[in-house]
Protein backbone atom coordinates (compact mmCIF):
# COMPACT_ATOMS: atom_id res chain seq x y z
CA UNK A 1 0.00 0.00 0.00
CA UNK A 2 1.19 4.00 -0.73
CA UNK A 3 0.01 5.30 2.21
CA UNK A 4 2.01 8.07 4.29
CA UNK A 5 1.90 9.60 7.84
CA UNK A 6 1.30 13.68 7.70
CA UNK A 7 2.97 15.43 10.19
CA UNK A 8 2.62 19.36 11.45
CA UNK A 9 6.24 21.09 11.11
CA UNK A 10 6.22 23.54 14.51
CA UNK A 11 7.83 26.73 14.69
CA UNK A 12 10.69 24.80 16.61
CA UNK A 13 11.70 22.57 13.94
CA UNK A 14 10.10 19.87 15.52
CA UNK A 15 7.20 17.93 13.65
CA UNK A 16 3.78 16.67 15.47
CA UNK A 17 1.64 13.89 14.02
CA UNK A 18 -1.23 14.65 12.02
CA UNK A 19 -2.60 11.76 10.51
CA UNK A 20 -2.10 8.20 9.82
CA UNK A 21 -2.79 6.36 6.67
CA UNK A 22 -3.27 9.59 4.71
CA UNK A 23 -4.24 7.88 0.89
CA UNK A 24 -5.18 11.26 -0.33
CA UNK A 25 -4.32 14.78 -0.43
CA UNK A 26 -6.29 17.93 -1.92
CA UNK A 27 -5.14 21.88 -2.26
CA UNK A 28 -9.40 23.05 -1.59
CA UNK A 29 -9.30 27.19 -2.04
CA UNK A 30 -5.28 27.13 -0.17
CA UNK A 31 -6.25 24.59 2.58
CA UNK A 32 -5.07 21.12 2.87
CA UNK A 33 -7.67 18.11 2.54
CA UNK A 34 -6.19 14.68 3.65
CA UNK A 35 -8.63 11.62 3.51
CA UNK A 36 -7.21 8.56 4.90
CA UNK A 37 -7.62 4.96 4.00
CA UNK A 38 -11.16 5.00 6.52
CA UNK A 39 -12.12 7.72 4.20
CA UNK A 40 -11.65 9.87 7.49
CA UNK A 41 -10.87 13.75 6.35
CA UNK A 42 -8.84 16.10 8.20
CA UNK A 43 -8.57 19.78 6.41
CA UNK A 44 -6.25 22.52 7.86
CA UNK A 45 -4.82 25.80 6.16
CA UNK A 46 -1.23 25.49 5.62
CA UNK A 47 1.26 24.61 2.45
CA UNK A 48 3.02 21.49 1.80
CA UNK A 49 7.01 21.25 2.56
CA UNK A 50 7.90 18.17 1.70
CA UNK A 51 6.42 14.61 0.17
CA UNK A 52 8.46 11.88 0.68
CA UNK A 53 7.28 9.12 -0.96
CA UNK A 54 10.49 6.21 0.24
CA UNK A 55 9.58 7.08 4.06
CA UNK A 56 5.78 7.54 3.47
CA UNK A 57 6.02 11.00 4.62
CA UNK A 58 3.90 14.38 4.42
CA UNK A 59 5.34 17.59 5.99
CA UNK A 60 2.83 20.57 6.37
CA UNK A 61 3.62 24.13 7.21
CA UNK A 62 1.51 26.80 8.69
Amino acid sequence: MCESDAYLKEADGTEKLLARDVALVEDLDGKIQMTDILWEKKNLKGEIEEINFLEHKIVIRP
